[in-house]
């Protein structure tokens, strides 16, 4: 497993990704040999502007060292969508969160499972994405569209006073 923590107290979202193996989409792969440590690389992302370019720069590098080459462009633009909404609508402050601190970081997770790539954030909400039919002139809300479009399934694991994560599945072959 490829971890790099934001911070000293950063640990990785474990349960997320074990709820999502749980509740797969049929045909997903999930027994033991489907994952191996070096099919799972994860990465804590601070709530900032970085963000989006540390995402897209980690999903490249990895699908790269997977030998997914032809896969990274579409990966990187589903990366950055559930980074934004996660960005947008998934910073929930905690109980207790004092005004000022930094918040949380969020998590994103890529998972090979034999001919799917699974993307993965995850982050401190517990509101769930919604679909919505975008505004013909506005220049943001179409990004759940592109997410359904460009995988083969998503969506998000049941949520927890620890939050959600929200995946999608990629094929690795056209």
């Amino acid at each position: 497993m490829t971890t790099h923590p934001a911070g000293p107290a950063a640990e990785f979202p474990v349960e997320p990704l074990g709820r999502w193996l749980a509740q797969a989409p049929q045909g997903v792969p999930h027994d033991d040999r489907a994952v191996r440590p070096a099919d799972l690389a994860a990465r804590a992302l601070t709530a900032d502007g970085r963000a989006g370019s540390e995402a897209r720069r980690f999903t490249g590098a990895t699908l790269s060292g997977w030998n997914l080459g032809p896969l990274v462009d579409n990966a990187v633009l589903v990366v950055t969508e559930l980074l934004s909404n996660a960005l947008r609508h998934g910073l929930a402050k905690p109980a207790g969160h004092l005004l000022g601190a930094a918040p949380r970081p969020l998590w994103l997770g890529l998972l090979r499972c034999r001919d799917l790539v699974l993307c993965t954030v995850c982050d401190h909400s517990t509101d769930v994405p919604v679909v919505r039919e975008p505004d013909q002139l506005a220049q943001s809300g179409r990004g759940l569209h592109i997410i359904d479009c460009l995988s083969q399934s998503w969506g998000w694991t049941t949520p927890t006073a620890a939050g959600k994560a929200v995946w999608a599945a990629l094929p690795t072959a056209e």
